[in-house]
Parts: C-alpha cells; structure tokens; sequence
C-alpha cells in the first residue's frame, strides 16, 4: 500500500497545477499561446545531472545499508502545453558505491562489507513554471519505475567460449546477480533560466521516494539536479 499513498501525492501535486492554468483568465491564456518566444506549444529535449546525497536504507532484523554521494546523469523529452506547464518523461542513471552491514541470524554479530549499485529510472513528470519571462520558478511531481543492481552474485555463474575473427579465442563468463525492481516517486521545485529561444537551463532541489521491498520503512533520497535544455 506504500506506492498508493505516493501516486496519490503526486496525482495531487499534477492535478493542483492542471486547475491553476485552467483557472487563469482566458486573456491570460491567450498571451501564453501566442508570445513568438515563450515555451507553449515545443517539444524539448534534456540532458540532467544528478548529485544524490548519502542515504541509509534500514533493512530488516537490523540490517542496513549506506550509499554514498555521487554524481548520475540521463535524458528526457518534455512537451509545453504552454508557457506554464509541461508534462516530460526521463530516464536516468546512476553507479553508486555502499557500504552494508548484515546480521548473522544465530549469533546477532554485524558483518560489514562494501561495493557498488547500478540504479536507473523512468519517470513521467509534471512541471509547473509560474513565470512567462526568462527566469521562472516551478514545482514539479512524478512517478516512474527503479530498477536497482546490487552487483552481489545471486546464482552460479555460466561461461562459453568461442573464436572470433578479431580477438581468436575469446571465454567469457556471466553471474545473476541480486536486483530490485520498485515504484518511485518525485517531487521538487528549482529555477528556470532561459538562455535564449534554443537553450535553456534549470536547477531544482528533488525528494526521490523507492518502494525497496525489504525496507523498514520508504527510504527517501535527496537530489539536485541540473537540467540543460534544448528547444526542438
């Protein structure tokens, strides 16, 4: 039931920023559909990058894992309906290190180990801008899909070998390792500056919510992110 109460927060959030552009004056509306260089009616294209700040998830029985800051980066395409609001899908990336602690369930003693996560996420994204001009603040809320790898061995591993016209005889080995496919959610506000009528750019402040299975509770992460912004 967690992921419900998330997509009801972000549906709240959309549907909040929905009823106030329909709620501007008809004039209003005309000047944002009409002004040669505002954003309504364009495709764009994006380019983020991420800094996520350390975040602990606790598992179960005492367990718990840290990850550690880093960098990410992605892409998306975002459509304006108007000067005002957006709607924008987006994939992003990330290869974070962590250090992990697991409890042996005879003996209670903690056992520490460290290594390294890929995560990547989908997400569709409603923007809302409250300004026509070059600089603008906003708010936005989404929700998307996050699959995580943990890059920890989950099977016996299977190898094959074979020649190759390049390389001669070429082994290679493959091992399943532990992964985890979760509901996410987003919601964050940040400052728009457009540059000029082909490029803009954004920085915004994110909460990014993942719905680990084997959490205690929803881990919640903290993002900032920085949005280059190509008009199409």
């Amino acid at each position: 039931m967690r992921y419900i109460s998330r997509i009801l927060i972000a549906s709240v959030i959309v549907s909040i920023v929905c009823i106030m552009e329909l709620a501007a004056p008809a004039g209003a509306q005309q000047y944002t559909t009409i002004r040669p260089d505002g954003r309504g009616g364009s495709w764009e294209f994006f380019l983020p990058v991420t800094y996520s700040d350390t975040t602990t998830i606790d598992g179960q029985g005492g367990s718990s894992v840290r990850l550690n800051n880093d960098w990410g980066f992605g892409f998306g395409f975002g459509y304006n309906f108007t000067d005002n609001i957006q709607m924008n899908g987006m994939l992003s990336w990330s290869y974070r290190s962590y250090d992990a602690t697991a409890i042996d369930a005879n003996t209670g003693k903690a056992k520490q180990y460290s290594n390294y996560m890929d995560s990547t996420t989908l997400s569709l994204n409603g923007v809302y801008y409250f300004l026509n001009g070059k600089v603008s603040p906003f708010v936005a809320a989404g929700i998307g899909y996050t699959f995580m790898d943990s890059n920890i061995p989950s099977g016996t591993g299977s190898s094959s070998c074979w020649w190759d016209p390049w390389y001669g005889y070429i082994c290679s080995s493959y091992y399943p390792t532990k992964t985890e496919e979760d509901f996410s959610y987003n919601a964050g506000l940040g400052v728009r500056f457009d540059v000029n009528r082909s490029f803009s750019t954004q920085i915004g402040y994110y909460k990014m919510w993942i719905d680990v299975s084997k959490a205690k509770t929803t881990p919640e992460f903290d993002i900032v992110r920085v949005d280059f912004i190509f008009r199409m």
